[in-house]
């Protein structure tokens, strides 16, 4: 029997490193959360973003993230923040720099944690960040959060398990208030090993990376939240006659009811000319060559834009799985206040 879940108030929701909106879609298949501004640097992903959510503001640098800056946009609430950070500094096809690499954002993230003071967060990065600098990066992460008084579980959800056709893992991070939540509850209904958990982060990953955290800081706080690894059940159920949950249909890459210049993944073909056979033509023709060519490196910047976009984003129905175990958790919270 699944457990009962006691209907919340919609949740205000801050998106931060939104690319082209992944995150917010997987709440809107979840459910009961609102997003109530972006904060996204890329200017391609922005005109998603103001195509796709035109009522919600943009604030396109993380840095400028403040209550203040949040108030001159309108927000005055934030329940939750969710924030898919860049992953180049921890990803294993990379230098692998973490800490040291310029686009490591989680300095920020925690500056704005601290000061708006969410009751939880959602954070999305790659398995690398398991592994960055031998596990000491996410004990640190795993601290930071403790040292703001959140319980953490954490997992690996692959977009296989909801129906792509690349595995495309990624580790999710969930942060809730501890100050809200009873000590040890038991989440077991709903643990499920990931695939391949364990060779990314070594046998027992969630305990040893406990274990590495308590050590490398000799001050720890008055009361450690707790750390749990693999509380985020993948998805198992379907509908409908593609396999899929009916619920994710609309938002499956492959689904014709997104938009072709959003989806398109080839780039139209030109025949090129040698300057020779260019002088050749009038003087008309080398015009209207002229303007053919120059659309045609306009849709290959547009192609190119799209692609990284894509590359990029977060799949929304791996982002639905991890806000229902977030709503989980906060009906679980709110019954045992």
């Amino acid at each position: 029997m699944s457990e009962q879940i006691t209907p919340l108030e919609t949740q205000k929701v801050l998106d931060l490193c939104s690319g082209i909106g992944g995150f917010t879609l997987g709440h809107t298949i979840s459910g009961g959360f609102e997003t109530v501004a972006f904060c996204e640097i890329n200017s391609y992903c922005q005109q998603v973003l103001n195509l796709r959510f035109p009522q919600v503001p943009i604030i396109p640098d993380m840095h400028d993230i403040t209550t203040e800056s949040l108030t001159r946009v309108g927000v005055t609430e934030v329940d939750g923040i969710i924030a898919g950070l860049p992953c180049p500094p921890f990803s294993l096809a990379g230098k692998q720099k973490a800490s040291k690499d310029d686009r490591n954002l989680f300095g920020e993230f925690f500056r704005i944690l601290c000061e708006i003071r969410p009751q939880w967060a959602v954070v999305e990065n790659v398995p690398g960040l398991l592994v960055a600098e031998g596990g000491e990066f996410f004990s640190g992460v795993l601290w930071e959060f403790a040292q703001s008084g959140f319980d953490v579980q954490w997992g690996i959800v692959s977009a296989a398990s909801v129906g792509a056709i690349h595995k495309r893992e990624r580790i999710w991070i969930i942060a809730t208030n501890s100050q809200s939540s009873r000590r040890g509850t038991s989440w077991s209904q709903y643990e499920k090993e990931w695939t391949n958990a364990a060779s990314v982060g070594g046998g027992d990953v969630g305990n040893s990376s406990t274990n590495r955290l308590q050590r490398q800081h000799s001050r720890e706080p008055k009361q450690i939240p707790s750390v749990e690894y693999g509380a985020i059940a993948q998805c198992t159920s379907s509908g409908g006659d593609d396999g899929f949950p009916t619920g994710l249909g609309g938002c499956l890459l492959t689904h014709t009811g997104l938009t072709d210049w959003l989806c398109a993944a080839t780039i139209p073909g030109f025949s090129r000319l040698s300057r020779r056979e260019v002088a050749a033509l009038t003087l008309f023709c080398q015009r209207e060559y002229g303007q053919l060519y120059a659309q045609y490196l306009a849709v290959r910047r547009q192609h190119k834009q799209q692609l990284m976009a894509l590359g990029n984003a977060i799949v929304p129905q791996c982002a639905a799985l991890v806000f229902d175990r977030l709503k989980q958790i906060l009906s679980q919270q709110q019954k045992n206040s």
